[in-house]
């Protein structure tokens, strides 16, 4: 027996079983997802909203680099310096800039007013921006200065701004001879040049804080920038909730600022918490977009559900045989799902993240491609029927259809769970448990609803009022045609073909005593047990209705849509100039996505996380336009110091400093923030000025270096990148370093690919180094690492799925070669994808990988319906593929049609994330459709033409003499088979309800008369 029979076997055995207890497997999924939904207590407090976790693999190198900054130089609220540490959870950094002219151009913000603007600005926010805070009963205002993060018990109070006011700004209050002598010092000790700049000893890197120069000479002086950066620095410890009050106020006060346009300047604004609540405000706008998308899609359902009839060329509704019990089942089973599927993760304790919000559209988009199976199999069993034979033969024929959809969808998100990017892994995790629990409630919860409505039509019940319907001959006028009318009940169906009925019993029985019954057959011990078994389950199957043996399963009933693909449709595409036509169209296609995917390119920029209105948008904006450009700092830790004392050591220190800074995406020697040249230039003075020798040991070398540490310029600067082994004098380890750290100024940093390669370059040249364990690091790294990641981990995850869905195609399709033939569809689905994605200026990220992934699923959920129904029609190559069209045509378009009116609402969000999810998913179900409905069908034909014609009119047959004759002699006693009324006499006396299939309960009820006479 092969897979496939089992499955028709065993869900039309199913249909029974839950057309007896439809109530018992009506209330388990409510009562199930009742129960399951107490997970969502745990939501607010299993919600992460660290962009780190969820966009970086669990394994990134960042994390360890991370850590080798954060081992030697741990954060320190009462030693900080801004730009030294990257765990501080309490840092607002603002980019300030003239707003544009009308010729888009930013005017210079550093000219008097402006900058006089700027330092207003910073003066309020340091002094007047409050907060309140209580204590003991009464209310403190507490300002920046209260909550600052400090060195030296002084805060950074952004003193550049001081430094960058015009010269006379100084000294426009001093006269003669003291303006002269202030002149004299400012001019010798104040150096303005970018990217270092100088106060007296002191280093300032004006890479980080002034924005897109222009440089009016080679010693770096400017005259002009776009933007300058301000930081603000708040205490964690003890007043983290005061800090994050005064953040959420310094944003608003600076976003109002932005909506006046009245304001000469605009401002970006960066802090802790400004991605995660951009994150949740793109999570926040789905919410009505799926509330949206379910009311759409609920009154397609309904509204597909509705039957219409042409009785003497006039059109009405059938109330009776119209479904919208079952098109109201098909919306509200994967919202049970969803919410059983997100209850039962956050009961396991699993982590939420707003991308998983993106989960229910997939839910639901797939639950409603298997309704449309469903119904469509229902209509075509014949009216006539029991309600239980009815639901044995749906399920029987939707029963391999929807098994491979789910089955592929659970795989594909299975696949998807053992990605190392915990985004996709959460992301397949909830759509995963979504797709399995949707499975299941249509099996139980649907079927059981749809069990309902089956015995509404059966009695001739008016589905939506609950009263018998009106006749199609009573339906006079138009509001009764379209809202009162229906088909008439099943026994006043049967009563009208009474005579048909009873001459084909006279018949049947007339044959039957011609023939004596064969000799009986010894079965084996497993038949035997299998039978047991078979009549177990039957106990809990409805009661078998004698009637059903003289009724066709099926019905041939021309409908609009039927005809349209059996007479127009069909024909146009098996006509041998359409397939040289759909070769060409697919040769096009192929050729065009194999191009795109040699375009693709890997990377998400932040600023595509976010709304278009957010606040933090502006911020990307400016940072794009100036310190992406240039000015950003990569750090550099040389976590085995060399000695500096030996040349050698020395020698090869300066090879990797070279090696560092010669790179298309840094900024070279002038750019380098680093303790040495500042030292050496001491021990130069001190020679040339003081005649003290230079050291002449390591020993004194590292002596004097600790000595000028704490007496330099920048001793706040450079302790900050020495790591000592010890401040214990007596130790030996006085004088050792333990790590030390440099920056190197960054430019060419505007992209995620820029992102990357600079990323994969600072580590390459790291890795030639291994004696010094040099580590670098960019607080954008994490995200660089997404983007190593991805493509490994999409071929990776790509290829299994591929592998997992033969597999799959194998066992479920009772023909290999066109197993095989929908593993290249998949195949050639995703390769169009991965390429029109590109061509679309779709880079390869977490959202567009999770897509990719989902694009496998779906590219099965619509091809498999076509190619198994053409594996199991009957005919030649041509006929098969009409009859697979003509079967579930209609139910493929209806599913990609919704799945896009799902997610159209989609395209409305102003996100970046959404609006890729929207276009990949298009592409998938867009291409899905056009390869189940056109490339799919004529490849079949050319490659399979004659797949199981003689195999399927043999078997038929064969089943049709041997049913026959096991039904011959409970014909003649049909009233004592009625009066039993149960499946246990059905099983052993009369057929084994196991034996029920579509094929052979064809094969034995729906024979003509004429076929019986011969047989016998």
């Amino acid at each position: 027996m092969s897979f496939d029979t089992l499955i028709h076997k065993t869900f039309f055995r199913w249909g029974l079983i839950v057309h007896n207890y439809k109530f018992f497997f009506l209330i388990l999924p409510l009562l199930l997802t009742a129960f399951l939904s107490y997970g969502f207590v745990w939501l607010e407090e299993q919600t992460t909203i660290d962009p780190q976790y969820v966009f970086s693999p669990d394994d990134a190198a960042w994390r360890r680099e991370m850590g080798a900054l954060k081992e030697h130089w741990p954060l320190d609220e009462t030693r900080f310096y801004p730009g030294k540490n990257y765990d501080l959870h309490g840092y607002v950094d603002v980019i300030v800039s003239v707003r544009k002219d009308s010729n888009d151009r930013r005017p210079n913000v550093l000219t008097k007013n402006n900058i006089l603007e700027v330092k207003k600005i910073n003066d309020y926010i340091i002094y007047n921006l409050t907060v309140p805070i209580e204590h003991n009963g009464k209310v403190y205002q507490a300002t920046y200065t209260d909550l600052c993060m400090t060195y030296d018990w002084k805060c950074f109070l952004n003193d550049h701004i001081e430094v960058l006011l015009p010269k006379e700004q100084h000294l426009n209050t001093l006269k003669g001879e003291v303006r002269k002598f202030a002149e004299e010092i400012f001019n010798s000790e104040i150096k303005v040049t970018y990217p270092i700049g100088w106060r007296g000893t002191e280093p300032i890197y004006f890479g980080a804080l002034i924005g897109g120069p222009h440089l009016t000479d080679d010693e770096g002086h400017f005259n002009y920038a776009k933007a300058i950066r301000l930081t603000y620095n708040v205490r964690e410890e003890n007043v983290g909730n005061v800090s994050y009050v005064w953040r959420k106020k310094l944003a608003s006060y600076l976003a109002k600022k932005n909506l006046n346009q009245n304001e000469i300047l605009e401002f970006g604004l960066y802090h802790n918490e400004s991605l995660p609540e951009g994150l949740q405000q793109v999570a926040d706008t789905l919410t009505p977009q799926f509330v949206l998308m379910s009311t759409m899609l609920f009154v397609v359902c309904m509204l597909c559900s509705i039957v219409i009839y042409n009785h003497r060329n006039v059109f009405g509704i059938d109330w009776v045989r119209s479904k919208p019990l079952v098109g109201f089942a098909g919306i509200i089973c994967p919202l049970l799902a969803t919410a059983s599927a997100w209850g039962l993760a956050l009961w396991c304790g699993e982590l939420y993240n707003a991308i998983v919000n993106i989960s229910p559209f997939i839910v639901i988009c797939i639950g409603i491609d298997d309704l449309f199976i469903m119904m469509t199999a229902w209509h075509r069993t014949n009216p006539d029927l029991s309600t239980a034979r009815r639901m044995g033969e749906t399920l029987s024929e939707a029963a391999v259809a929807i098994t491979i959809t789910s089955a592929t969808d659970m795989l594909t998100f299975g696949i998807g769970i053992s990605t190392s990017l915990p985004g996709v892994r959460l992301f397949c995790l909830y759509t995963f448990w979504g797709v399995t629990f949707t499975y299941l409630y249509q099996i139980t919860f649907f079927t059981a609803l749809m069990a309902y409505a089956g015995d509404l039509e059966t009695n001739g019940i008016h589905s939506m009022i609950l009263k018998k319907a009106l006749t199609f001959d009573k339906a006079d006028t138009f509001g009764k045609r379209f809202f009162l009318s229906g088909s008439i009940s099943r026994k006043e169906s049967h009563q009208q073909n009474r005579r048909i009925s009873n001459n084909r019993i006279e018949h049947i029985s007339v044959c039957g005593s011609q023939k004596s019954l064969p000799p009986p057959i010894q079965e084996s011990k497993f038949v035997n047990f299998k039978k047991s078994i078979s009549k177990y389950f039957s106990k809990f199957e409805t009661a078998y209705d004698t009637t059903d043996e003289y009724i066709s399963s099926h019905q041939d009933s021309d409908t609009f849509v039927s005809n349209f693909f059996r007479q127009i449709y069909g024909p146009i595409l098996i006509h041998p100039k359409s397939k040289k036509y759909i070769l060409g169209m697919y040769l096009v296609y192929i050729l065009t996505a194999l191009f795109g995917c040699t375009q693709i390119k890997e990377g998400l920029n932040p600023k595509n996380l976010i709304l278009g209105d957010f606040y933090l948008a502006k911020f990307y904006e400016l940072i794009e336009e100036t310190f992406w450009e240039e000015g950003l700092q990569v750090q550099v830790v040389i976590n085995r110091p060399p000695n500096f004392f030996n040349k050698t050591q020395r020698q090869q220190f300066d090879e990797m400093l070279r090696d560092f800074e010669d790179t298309p995406y840094t900024m070279r020697h002038n750019a380098t923030m680093l303790f040495l040249p500042s030292f050496e230039n001491k021990l130069n003075e001190d020679y040339e000025l003081l005649n003290i020798p230079y050291p002449n040991s390591t020993k004194e070398w590292y002596t004097r270096c600790r000595e000028w540490v704490v007496s330099s310029g920048g001793r706040k600067l450079w302790e900050m990148d020495m790591h000592w082994k010890t401040n214990n004098e007596s130790s030996e380890d006085y004088l050792k370093l333990s790590a030390i750290r440099f920056q190197i100024g960054l430019k060419n940093y505007k992209t995620p690919t820029d992102h990357t390669f600079s990323c994969k370059m600072m580590r390459d040249i790291a890795s030639k180094y291994p004696n010094l364990n040099i580590t670098t690091f960019h607080e954008y790294y994490p995200f660089a690492d997404q983007y190593l990641e991805l493509k490994p981990a999409l071929i990776r995850n790509c290829l299994l799925a591929v592998a997992c869905m033969l597999i799959v195609s194998l066992i479920m399709i009772p023909n290999y070669g066109a197993a095989y033939i929908l593993v290249y569809a998949i195949i050639s689905i995703d390769i169009g994808v991965l390429g029109y994605m590109a061509l679309w200026n779709i880079n390869l990220e977490s959202v567009s990988m999770i897509t990719v992934i989902m694009s496998i699923g779906f590219s099965v959920d619509l091809s498999a319906h076509i190619v198994y129904a053409y594996v199991c029609s009957e005919g030649n190559s041509n006929k098969k593929a009409i009859t697979a069209l003509e079967t579930l045509g209609w139910p493929v378009f209806l599913g990609a049609f919704t799945t896009i009116l799902g997610i159209l609402t989609l395209a409305f969000v102003d996100a970046h994330i959404v609006k890729i999810f929207f276009k990949v998913t298009f592409l998938v179900i867009t291409f899905s459709m056009i390869h189940g409905l056109i490339f799919l069908p004529t490849t079949l034909i050319v490659f399979l033409p004659s797949l199981g014609q003689d195999k399927v009119s043999s078997k038929t047959s064969i089943q049709h003499t041997v049913n026959i004759q096991n039904t011959l002699p409970n014909i003649e006693d049909d009233d004592t088979k009625k009066s039993s009324q149960n499946n246990e006499g059905f099983d052993s006396e009369s057929v084994d309800s196991y034996k029920l299939t579509e094929i052979n309960i064809n094969a034995r009820l729906s024979l003509p008369i004429k076929d019986l006479s011969n047989n016998n």
